[in-house]
């Protein structure tokens, strides 16, 4: 029984083998964790040679190891292993994180009723885009999304311009009215651990479908979630489907990418509070 054991780990390691070649451990890992996973293919094959060939081995089955096979079928269901966008809804944390950010007293808030500074005449030709003033890329999204709606003091970066690439989430729990959220996944550690992370962003006329890409040029203006905190919201200028397959679905911390300096981030300079 001990070439099956042998067979499982030279599984395992072409299995590894295979996500790492095809630049598909980004769709299971953050980047900080893949050194691990890369890490076991060696000692991997090495052991399951050893097992398979050496005839001085011996090993007595047990039905407990059959196991060892529920990585291998969850990997054949997993398909290329990134998370579907339908389950955004039930990865997001909002109220949680504004209750942290907003050191306000909480205000009574009468639902679909939401005190808010927004300003539904906002003409399109008074913003200009071609250089907006904060271009959400993958390298400051973790941080960026997260910032410009949970703030202390939300004034500064009212009418400020923002660009924006995700797909389109439900967020009536978390903000009553004609809002969606635009974003990804944000990873600490794996695909298991991915919060929705982006921008709750306001229709206005527009129409969007849920689950689908989009790119999103807004301004940011001020309103009250549904536990009656103040937040900035993306009020949507203009708006265009993208095709997501060509988009990252993950998004990780700055350090992680590049040099981890955090430039994409430290060039905003912003005023970040305990």
């Amino acid at each position: 029984m001990k070439k099956f054991l042998g067979f499982i780990c030279l599984v395992y390691a072409g299995i590894i083998g295979y996500i790492w070649i095809f630049d598909q451990l980004k769709n299971f890992l953050a980047p900080t964790m893949q050194i691990y996973i890369k890490a076991s293919l060696i000692p991997l094959i090495i052991i399951g040679i050893i097992l398979y060939f050496n005839e001085h081995i011996h090993y007595k089955f047990k039905i407990t190891d059959l196991v060892l096979i529920l990585p291998l079928i969850m990997f054949i269901f997993a398909s290329d292993g990134r998370l579907s966008t339908t389950f955004a809804e039930g990865r997001m944390n909002f109220n949680n994180i504004s209750n942290k950010a907003n050191k306000v007293k909480k205000v009574k808030v009468i639902e679909n009723n939401i005190d808010t500074d927004i300003d539904t005449d906002t003409n399109a030709n008074t913003y200009d885009f071609t250089n907006p003033d904060f271009e959400i890329i993958d390298e400051n999204y973790y941080e960026l999304a997260n910032y410009l709606t949970f703030l202390v003091e939300p004034s500064k970066y009212i009418g400020k311009t923002v660009r924006v690439k995700g797909f389109a989430a439900k967020v009536n729990k978390y903000v009553s009215g004609n809002y969606i959220g635009i974003g990804k996944y944000g990873i600490t550690c794996c695909a298991a651990d991915a919060g929705f992370v982006g921008f709750l962003a306001q229709l206005g006329n527009h129409k969007v479908k849920l689950n689908k890409w989009y790119e999103v040029e807004g301004v940011l203006e001020k309103t009250k979630d549904n536990a009656g905190y103040d937040i900035l919201v993306l009020k949507i200028i203009n708006i265009k489907e993208i095709d997501g397959k060509n988009e990252e679905q993950y998004v990780y911390s700055c350090y992680t990418y590049g040099d981890g300096s955090c430039s994409e981030v430290d060039k905003y300079n912003l005023e970040m509070k305990e």
